[in-house]
């Protein structure tokens, strides 16, 4: 899949390139929550850029690619969150870039060390990445976020088992949500899509007589 491998971590690594990419964070969502006046637990932005800083570690990246949706809302983005993605930008010390999402559009101002851009091609012939799959195109390999897709699978006669998967349909593969506090949405595949998802430490695909 042009060089791509899709890791259990809910990320894809690029290795011509040396990227890793991952999608919809949502850094600053409970903030948000909790500013609202709904009680949600603290801890899950630390824990998504701790996750982020052990991939970039591991497979000794050269640049991080966020596919849209690093922030939440304007009310999460906190003096504590801002230093907390200070400390990780100069933990990982490579360039940061962040193809701008719905979502990171409604932040004022966003952080120094981010470089926020459209899309981005990681090669000159290999995919592109960009945050909603409406903007990709069918000429080439896109990588987008943005939907947060979820496969509902068969378990049982009547029950059946929701879990965050990577999509690809032609020439699209989308990533599922890399934040611990973002939820997902049931998708339905059609006949020629590969589905995939982790299982003990790697990604399978799922065929399709498990798709309900």
């Amino acid at each position: 899949m042009h060089s791509l491998t899709l890791l259990p971590e809910s990320a894809v690594w690029h290795g011509p390139s040396r990227t890793l990419v991952a999608a919809d964070v949502h850094l600053g969502k409970a903030a948000a929550f909790r500013a609202g006046g709904i009680a949600v637990p603290e801890g899950g932005d630390a824990e998504d850029l701790g996750r982020l800083a052990a991939l970039v570690a591991k497979h000794d990246a050269a640049r991080l690619v966020i596919a849209g949706d690093m922030f939440h809302a304007p009310a999460g983005v906190t003096a504590e969150l801002l230093e907390m993605l200070a400390s990780f930008i100069n933990t990982i010390a490579i360039p940061l870039i962040l193809t701008t999402g719905n979502h990171d559009v409604k932040i004022p101002r966003l952080p120094a060390g981010l470089r926020p851009v459209s899309g981005i091609d990681l090669s000159a012939s290999g995919p592109r990445v960009v945050h909603d799959p409406a903007d990709a195109e069918p000429s080439r390999l896109h990588i987008a976020g943005h939907l947060h897709p979820v496969v509902r699978l068969r378990d049982g006669r009547r029950a059946s088992l929701r879990v965050p998967c990577f999509w690809r349909r032609q020439n699209l593969l989308v990533l599922p949500a890399f934040g611990t506090f973002t939820g997902g949405s049931v998708i339905t595949p059609a006949v020629g899509d590969g589905i995939f998802t982790a299982l003990r430490d790697q990604v399978v695909a799922i065929p399709p007589s498990a798709w309900m």
